[in-house]
């Protein structure tokens, strides 16, 4: 994942860049996307290798004359001191300094085709697909400035979960659509189109230009700045079948009263994003509002609820 903010800024400026790596696990990728995005550094990436199932490695460029040795302190301990909070430790980080390099184009050289499922591959845009993976449905990816690789374990609980039970003919909803590949995902395994909305107007501009590189049109991958208002004033009379939120679990509860404005009969919700130890809370929350739990599935420390309304 890439973000690209500020990205004229860089391709123009002719002094030295700091860049860092910290390698990290998976499970801080979500949390680090929205640290730096709250201190506004938006010049950053995380490069992922399918072959390693723990961890990444995270680039962030800074124009050195803005960042002292001081300041540079302090932000390696806001990455430990997030890593505490999730139980683990990093490794040591590693400071460069590098002229003028493109950060904008480095970060893909290192992503490759990534297998997610049975039958679902996430394909950067830049690349053809591999022979020994002609069979699988392909999904073209370019997230430029959106959350939303495939890499993130609980992006991944929920492409599983659509390949292992595809919404064929299905209305959906994607909420905190990032870089649209869910969407796009729920498309791949025959959904009749979606409604997908985020509260970035950069994630709105990935997915459609994601939706473009796939051969989706608008009226199959329908877009939306904004939450569950903005899918309940477009959706077509018929409800929806499937509510996808790859969301922090804060966020979907926040969320969670609304999904009835939008869900119709039988229709069922996957909530990703969460913690294992998260669980036992969004079930206590989503239960007294009418829902039931369908499946649990976990990653790592990550967790997938599927819900669908009690019916009375």
């Amino acid at each position: 994942m890439l973000v690209q903010k500020n990205l004229e800024q860089n391709n123009t400026s002719k002094h030295s860049w700091l860049r860092l790596e910290q390698e990290i696990p998976f499970e801080l990728e979500h949390s680090c996307y929205w640290l730096l995005t709250n201190l506004e550094i938006h010049r950053f990436s995380f490069e992922h290798d399918p072959d390693n199932k723990f961890n990444q490695t995270l680039f962030i460029w800074l124009p050195q004359s803005d960042w002292s040795v001081k300041d540079q302190k302090t932000l390696i301990q806001s990455f430990i001191s997030l890593a505490k909070t999730f139980d683990l430790t990093l490794p040591a980080c590693k400071w460069l300094q590098v002229k003028d390099e493109d950060w904008s184009a480095i970060w893909k050289q290192s992503w490759k085709p990534d297998p997610v499922g049975k039958s679902i591959l996430i394909l950067p845009a830049w690349l053809d697909a591999p022979e020994k993976f002609s069979g699988r449905k392909i999904i073209r990816l370019d997230p430029g400035s959106a959350f939303g690789t495939g890499s993130h374990p609980s992006t991944r609980l929920c492409i599983e979960a659509l390949d292992d039970d595809p919404p064929v003919g299905k209305t959906v909803a994607d909420i905190g659509c990032g870089s649209g590949i869910l969407s796009l995902a729920a498309l791949k395994s025959g959904a009749k189109c979606t409604f997908s909305v985020d509260t970035d107007s950069l994630a709105i501009s990935a997915t459609k230009m994601n939706a473009a590189l796939n051969d989706f049109s608008d009226n199959l991958l329908n877009v939306f700045l904004g939450s569950i208002e903005e899918i309940e004033a477009n959706m077509p009379q018929k409800k929806i079948d499937l509510i996808l939120c790859n969301i922090l679990a804060p966020v979907i509860k926040s969320l969670g009263p609304s999904f009835e404005k939008i869900i119709g009969y039988k229709g069922k919700v996957i909530l990703s994003g969460l913690l294992v130890n998260q669980i036992k809370e969004l079930q206590e929350f989503f239960v007294p509002l009418g829902w039931e739990v369908l499946e649990i599935k976990t990653q790592d420390q990550w967790a997938l609820i599927e819900l669908t309304q009690k019916l009375s």
